[in-house]
């Protein structure tokens, strides 16, 4: 089974169509596409009524805000165990023909994870060991898992670690030694859209994302001794 999953806020609700259409669109077509979304926003209080959704797109309610990684933690958690692969991607992008098909292609084996664009952690200031072809795996383009690979404590988010799902997730692969593979024509068929409330431009807790990712690089070495400071 091949499932999709990504989130969204309310500021992107009304645009969000053709992002699915283009999901829905992939060939191979995925099983299933989980948009995953929560009653009530840390970000933005209040409540919304629910976008309008194309067919072949499953709604999945969460109790509770786990920030941007809700893009693939709730899904994780529904599939584990199934031997699906697991794909996550982000609501601000267009998915061209072959994106999926890329991702998929560049899968070497069942423990890989397999990302369109990602970075090494020398841009954090910290050493780089990478088990694959680079660091952090950078969700906006697509990242294939398999549910399993995410471990019990990365469900819980730390303060830290809530606006930069990249660092986290991937530093608990890292800890895992699973390698991540990067699948460029996969990234070369994205379309970036330009919406609002990006967290690339937001401070959380007084934090701007350059922060964020520090102190959540911080964290995973005092916990896991990843990444040592350069």
């Amino acid at each position: 089974m091949l499932v999709v999953s990504l989130t969204s806020i309310p500021p992107r609700f009304a645009t969000l169509r053709p992002v699915l259409a283009s999901i829905l669109n992939q060939r191979p077509r995925p099983d299933r596409v989980i948009l995953a979304l929560p009653r009530q926003y840390r970000r933005f209080p209040g409540t919304f009524p629910r976008p309008a959704l194309p067919d072949g797109v499953v709604l999945l309610r969460l109790d509770t805000d786990p920030g941007p990684a809700a893009k693939v933690l709730p899904a994780a958690r529904a599939l584990a165990g199934t031997g699906a692969r697991l794909v996550y991607c982000d609501d601000d992008c267009l998915y061209g023909p072959g994106w999926l098909a890329a991702l998929c292609a560049a899968q070497d084996g069942p423990d890989t994870v397999v990302a369109a664009s990602g970075f090494a952690v020398t841009a954090l200031r910290r050493r780089s060991t990478p088990a694959g072809d680079t660091d952090i795996a950078q969700g906006f383009s697509g990242v294939l898992i398999r549910p399993d690979m995410i471990p019990s404590d990365a469900y819980d988010i730390p303060p830290a670690a809530w606006a930069v799902d990249d660092i986290w997730l991937s530093g608990h692969y890292a800890r895992q030694d699973l390698p991540i593979r990067l699948a460029p024509a996969a990234r070369a068929a994205c379309t970036p859209l330009n919406r609002p409330g990006a967290l690339q431009d937001a401070k959380i807790d007084g934090q701007t994302r350059a922060g964020a990712n520090a102190a959540c690089a911080d964290l995973l070495h005092s916990r896991y001794g990843l990444w040592p400071p350069r």
